[in-house]
């Protein structure tokens, strides 16, 4: 390692590690939008399917079937009870 703090060269490899720093930094923020984007994609798409899911549930208990539609809460459960 170069101990002289006025070598050209010690000076071009803070340069090359700073400037490789910035790039990991810059790809690091780049990937933490997209993984928050993924999340919040996710997020709704849960949603969505617990709004249909409880709307198709309304529907069946009004057509007298109850039991042909199961609640998320219901699908859980027996996905619990196969893994045990």
């Amino acid at each position: 390692m170069l101990k002289k703090e006025n070598d050209p060269k010690r000076k071009d490899q803070l340069i090359t590690i700073v400037k490789t720093l910035t790039q990991m930094h810059n790809s690091i923020v780049l990937l933490q939008e997209a993984y928050m984007k993924c999340q919040q994609d996710l997020f709704h798409e849960k949603w969505k399917y617990r709004h249909v899911a409880r709307t198709l549930k309304r529907v069946a208990k009004k057509l007298g079937e109850p039991d042909l539609v199961m609640s998320e809460e219901e699908l859980d459960a027996q996905i619990r009870g196969k893994e045990n």
